[in-house]
């Protein structure tokens, strides 16, 4: 289940021209960044997560370095915004404006 709403998220962020966490490879395309809210921003690239394990996994598969420092962020980041990490929140993906 979580493979298929992997896949659609994937999916979308190529479609949208975010090759870079769908190749292990250097892709071309536009900065990706997110943000994490407590609701959807109701735009094609605004997804749910059933918690922050979700979201980890969902990122381990696209970067095979050690992500202990950026999960001590995202719970910073899930703290500050009032979330527990063990109920769903939205990851809103856009292009990072240098």
């Amino acid at each position: 289940m979580m493979t298929d709403n992997f896949k659609e998220i994937l999916d979308t962020l190529m479609a949208e021209g975010f090759p870079q966490l769908t190749e292990k490879t250097e892709a071309q395309g536009k900065a990706l960044d997110f943000k994490i809210t407590p609701y959807s921003l109701n735009t094609k690239l605004s997804f749910k997560f059933d918690s922050l394990e979700h979201f980890i996994e969902f990122l381990k598969l696209h970067d095979q370095t050690e992500l202990g420092q950026k999960e001590a962020v995202l719970q910073a980041t899930l703290m500050e915004l009032g979330l527990d990490s063990r109920n769903f929140f939205y990851v809103n993906f856009f292009e990072k404006v240098s």
